[in-house]
């Protein structure tokens, strides 16, 4: 095992500055975020490091270290000292790199994991980012994990580093514009317009040197469940629910809002003693939004959550997708963004002065969708178009979504199956006595809005 210590090449896009001030909305501290790029072939780790200190170039605050602050009242900052970012290169004797060629791998093998608990300590120098190069020798496959803290971006935010990493790694321009670190106005807002703003999120809170809730021994564990669909077959679906709007012109829904109506449908049918889902939670990206850059640094994260249903006994699935579009539509106001945003601040800067950690598990009768569907993770190949696949996390707690592009798969002959993009992987957890009634549920609805072809149910880890 070799450990390297690579830094950012100077000067950086924050050159003269000595911080980075962290903004309130970027608080996840006890959360972080790890990929897996597995590429068909090796890495060069010389070329990997000086591909990783040009993108550091970039996003210098990857290469800091938190600074957090000795008033309380003050906002935590990244010191841009340029500390840089471990790499650890190491082998494995692996038949496989996964058991099961699912985009969520759960334990996670490829990552050495940030430590979110060593931010709290004045004199920490924990980094912001680690990565680490895993030479799989039976396979000749190489594995590159990055696990980055919650602290200097979102998932978007990490693709856009993996994306530039991979360009520069093959001596190639971006294919995204630079990241913006400049704070936006604050956009003017009527605070009597907004008296619904959500913040369950921050009634849930736990200490960050415990045991998160969903590690505590002795939990009940649910078993997963994942399931594919192919591109048509989410068309027949879509077009299956918009039928059931009473009124002869249906509004525009998108596909995910019509697969999350689904997935929260049969859930509370296949639950019948738990309160049915009346809340559902999407994590919803506000860059672009006025007056936010589309490509801003750091995160960029909103809660959308739907109302209760009027009358739930008279639930359909359409009417669910349709609460689920009306939350996103509001999120995209840019009045109601900045009301989320001084709504959510002071909670976000008692939360980490008291050093506690947002618990998203859901509560009953929520669900929580985290989707990455419309993100084509894979365009960070490494020079391996078609044949790299992605894999990362999940929190393994019941109606808790994730979405994605399924992975390619490698055919016995050696060549690559590429699903279409429109294709979708969905992956959650539900308690084991009731995964056979939901997976019933799920295949007769979906034939009964008209799907052909089955449910492609992927076998268990």
């Amino acid at each position: 095992m070799e450990t390297y210590t690579v830094k950012a090449r100077e000067p950086t896009v924050l050159q003269g500055q000595s911080h980075y001030v962290l903004q309130p909305r970027d608080y996840f501290i006890g959360l972080k975020v790890d990929t897996a790029h597995i590429v068909p072939g090796d890495i060069d780790i010389d070329r990997f490091n000086d591909a990783l200190a040009r993108t550091l170039q970039a996003y210098p605050a990857h290469a800091g270290r938190v600074i957090r602050p000795r008033d309380p009242k003050d906002p935590w900052t990244i010191s841009l000292g340029n500390q840089g970012v471990p790499v650890t290169v190491m082998e494995s004797d692996a038949e496989t790199e996964v058991p099961a060629n699912t985009v969520i791998q759960s334990p996670f093998p490829f990552t050495q994991s940030v430590k979110p608990v060593k931010y709290l300590d004045f004199d920490n120098d924990e980094p912001l980012l680690k990565a680490t190069i895993i030479r799989f020798k039976k396979t000749g496959n190489t594995s590159i994990g990055l696990c980055s803290s919650h602290l200097v971006g979102d998932g978007f935010a990490v693709l856009m580093f993996l994306r530039l990493l991979s360009q520069n790694y093959q001596g190639l321009e971006p294919l995204d514009p630079p990241p913006s670190f400049t704070a936006p106005p604050r956009y003017p807002f009527n605070p009597a317009d907004h008296n619904d703003i959500p913040s369950y999120h921050y009634k849930y809170l736990y200490p960050l040197r415990e045991v998160p809730p969903h590690m505590e021994p002795g939990r009940k564990k649910p078993v997963r469940v994942d399931l594919r669909l192919r591109a048509e077959q989410i068309a027949q679906l879509h077009k299956g629910v918009l039928a059931q709007c009473p009124e002869s012109n249906p509004p525009i829904l998108s596909r995910q809002d019509v697969l999350s109506a689904i997935v929260a449908y049969c859930l509370s049918k296949a639950d019948p003693e738990a309160p049915p889902i009346q809340h559902i939670s999407t994590l919803f990206m506000a860059r672009g939004i006025p007056p936010r850059s589309k490509n801003s640094a750091g995160n960029a994260l909103m809660l959308a959550v739907t109302k209760a249903a009027d009358d739930f006994d008279k639930e359909t699935i359409f009417s669910i997708a349709l609460r689920i579009r009306q939350s996103l539509v509001q999120c995209r106001d840019p009045a109601y963004a900045a009301a989320y945003d001084a709504a959510q601040e002071p909670l976000a800067i008692q939360a980490i002065n008291a050093e506690l950690a947002q618990d998203f598990i859901p509560r009953p009768g929520h669900m929580v969708v985290n989707s990455t569907w419309r993100f084509d993770w894979t365009s960070a190949h490494f020079g391996f178009p078609g044949q790299t696949r992605f894999y990362h996390t999940i929190l393994d707690e019941p109606r808790f979504i994730k979405m994605f592009q399924p992975n390619p798969t490698r055919l016995p002959d050696g060549t690559w199956q590429v699903r279409p993009k429109d294709d979708v992987e969905i992956v959650f957890y539900i308690h084991k006595e009731s995964r056979g009634t939901f997976m019933d549920l799920f295949a007769a609805q979906a034939h009964d809005l008209g799907m052909s072809g089955d449910v492609e149910w992927v076998p268990a880890q």
